[in-house]
Order: structure tokens, then sequence, then C-alpha cells
């Protein structure tokens, strides 16, 4: 299944806590019910989105590793 996204955040070479960070800003920023793709390339990184996914009003569509990196559908 495809899903169609909004806005990318390319976070792959940024360091903890900066991604997380950097998730929740954009998130906040986008209209609700719109989708952002967020890559990182951080194992240490997926643990912090999943909380931050969980802890607020937003859906995560989809989680999946590939050539991209660790790439996370995010629903506000």
């Amino acid at each position: 299944m495809t899903i169609n996204f909004n806005s990318v955040l390319d976070v792959r070479h940024e360091d903890s806590p900066i991604p997380t960070i950097r998730t929740k800003e954009a998130l906040d920023a986008l209209p609700s019910g719109e989708i952002l793709k967020v890559i990182t390339s951080k194992e240490s990184t997926i643990n912090n989105i999943r909380t931050l996914v969980a802890n607020n009003q937003f859906t995560l569509l989809q989680e999946l590793k590939n050539e991209e990196g660790f790439v996370f559908l995010i629903q506000k």
C-alpha cells in the first residue's frame, strides 16, 4: 500500500535528540490530517519517535527500513 505524504523531514545526519525535536516541530507546523515522512539513519532515534507519536495526538501510519534509512510516516 502506498501512502502519500505532504512533507518530508530528512534528519539522517542529525544526532539525538535533534531528530525528535525537529520531528515534533514539523508535525506541529502541519495542518491536522496531513502526513509527514521522517527519514533517519540513527537507530537511537527509532524509540524516541515512537514515544513522541504515542505521547501526542499523532498516528504512526508506517515504519520501515529501506535504502533511505529508517522511514516513518506520521499523520497529525
